[in-house]
């Protein structure tokens, strides 16, 4: 399966009226998930203060003591259950709506074009041609904006465990304590490593990618909920059309036979930008398009065929 020329990549106008997957995913959920994680600590909504020793929830502090530190691995495992029970009936839809590495993967695409991680769009082609040194300046500028991006969210992961006004006031002294430079220096080079790993992590390596998939494929009788192909062939129904799989953010043709299974290497986040796409491109047409959304269901076994005798009775 080859990937689409980036000319020929079709892009999922921000109609919420027509586009209804595309829009609830990337103008609703992701962005609120991470509105979220920044404004937690700001807002005291929940933060471990390791100085004071205490636990902050809405604002109301409780002392490090077993009755409340006892939540935290509770809430933790649960998270984990939960992830786990919707993934065996909806699939990755936590990789593809409210995962921050998959949003920030979507977001920040462009560095990844700058440095050749992936196809230059049509306008950074024009770009380049019309102005020749941007060729080596927008490597350098997709270094400098994921190295501030990187190191501003290890400050915000790290105003979770110490205050934020603390973590200011050390910076703004010039000697910084030596733990926290590190804790920063270590999770901006792991930022690094995962915004220019992109969605080549989510597919090979990622834990809670391979634990979803796990516990969407129990001995292969359950399957949960997947895109399915509603056409007869390919070649009949679509042609030369490719406009799901450039609607794909992990650039995958979802138009299997057998329903595209949300594995770890297949990659499927069941985000419905595919169908979003191929809905858009039928609006002309009789019928609506050819993806959807299959329920969760338990796979019939067949009976096995009787052998067939090759002498006449």
């Amino acid at each position: 399966m080859g990937h689409p020329a980036a000319k020929n990549r079709f892009k999922l106008p921000l109609n919420p009226l027509k586009y209804p997957f595309h829009w609830l995913r990337q103008l609703v959920t992701q962005p609120v998930f991470w509105l979220l994680i920044f404004l937690g600590p700001i807002f005291h909504f929940f933060r471990v203060d390791m100085l004071s020793q205490v636990l902050i929830f809405f604002g109301k502090q409780y002392p490090f003591e077993f009755q409340y530190v006892m939540w935290l691995p509770i809430t933790f495992y649960g998270g984990v259950l939960a992830i786990a029970f919707s993934s065996a009936l909806l699939g990755r839809v936590f990789c593809g709506w409210v995962c921050p590495h998959n949003t920030l993967t979507e977001w920040t695409r462009a560095l990844r074009r700058w440095v050749g991680r992936e196809p230059k769009s049509p306008r950074d082609i024009r770009l380049i041609k019309k102005h020749p040194t941007l060729q080596w300046l927008l490597p350098s500028a997709s270094i400098g904006i994921a190295l501030l991006l990187t190191f501003s969210l290890s400050v915000c992961l790290s105003s979770y465990i110490v205050p934020p006004q603390w973590i200011l006031k050390q910076y703004a002294s010039g000697s910084p304590h030596i733990a926290l430079l590190f804790g920063h220096g270590l999770f901006t080079l792991i930022g690094l490593f995962l915004l220019y790993c992109g969605h080549d992590f989510c597919r090979t390596c990622c834990p809670y990618g391979m634990g979803q998939s796990i516990s969407a494929y129990q001995g292969g009788k359950w399957r949960p909920m997947e895109i399915q192909f509603q056409g007869s062939t390919i070649q009949q129904d679509c042609g030369s059309c490719r406009g799901c799989e450039s609607a794909c953010p992990v650039n995958i043709d979802p138009r299997q036979p057998e329903g595209l299974k949300v594995g770890v290497f297949d990659g499927c986040f069941n985000c419905g930008d595919c169908i979003d796409a191929c809905n858009y491109i039928h609006q002309n047409r009789p019928g609506s398009g050819l993806l959807s959304f299959s329920l969760p269901f338990v796979s019939k076994k067949q009976p096995p065929s009787a052998p067939t005798s090759s002498k006449a009775s």
